[in-house]
């Protein structure tokens, strides 16, 4: 598909040189770094375009036809006049065909050049709104970024909230346990509390390793 669009600008490239007009400049999106006085097409945008440039390069052609043939038809009009020397009412009579020919021509002219101008105002038009919808996408985008770039800096900070939590918590465990030991070896009121209490050792040591090995 991108083989066959490529083609097809450079199928119309050649035309509008052919009417002395300034080809298209193409380029593809991975090898500019720097887009921002280039418009960048979708596909249909794209042909949209190239279909309004052909319409524009017709309706010229077929301006520049009508053109030839107004003038092939005032020129032998002229030599009609100059050939043919009648009364002076005739002459008068082929001045005034003349004048009239003369006058549509001119209303010809001037509706192809309002049909050219309109044609080229709405395909500025549409450009700009090209414009318009590529620069909002970028803003979109941009904005999209800071905020997940937000959102990652808000997630870091809460990881570590918690982590440090987590250290405070263990550490108070850790001291709370060390302190009941220290009570139980201080005054064991029976041998069961001893037993409790050795336990109650063995076990502190165990979260602390536990501990050790998760932070």
């Amino acid at each position: 598909m991108i083989e066959q669009e490529k083609a097809e600008w450079e199928n119309l490239n050649r035309i509008l040189m052919c009417h002395g007009l300034k080809p298209v400049s193409l380029a593809a999106p991975q090898s500019c770094r720097d887009t921002s006085d280039m418009i960048v097409l979708d596909h249909q945008s794209s042909q949209e375009i190239r279909l309004a440039l052909q319409m524009l390069v017709e309706d010229t052609e077929r301006q520049q036809k009508v053109m030839q043939g107004l003038m092939e038809a005032n020129r032998c009009l002229r030599d009609v006049v100059q050939l043919e020397q009648g009364p002076a009412s005739r002459q008068e009579q082929r001045a005034n065909d003349l004048e009239n020919v003369v006058k549509n021509i001119k209303a010809k002219i001037c509706q192809l050049e309002d049909e050219t101008i309109a044609k080229a105002c709405q395909q500025q038009n549409q450009v700009k709104e090209l414009q318009k919808e590529q620069q909002a996408s970028r803003v979109k985008y941009q904005q999209q970024q800071e905020k997940l770039q937000e959102q990652e800096e808000i997630i870091a900070r809460l990881q570590k909230e918690l982590r440090r939590v987590g250290r405070e918590e263990q550490q108070r465990v850790d001291t709370q346990n060390k302190m009941f030991c220290q009570f139980c070896r201080r005054a064991p009121k029976s041998l069961l509390d001893q037993r409790r209490c050795q336990q109650r050792e063995g076990n502190d040591s165990l979260c602390s390793v536990a501990a050790v090995a998760g932070s």
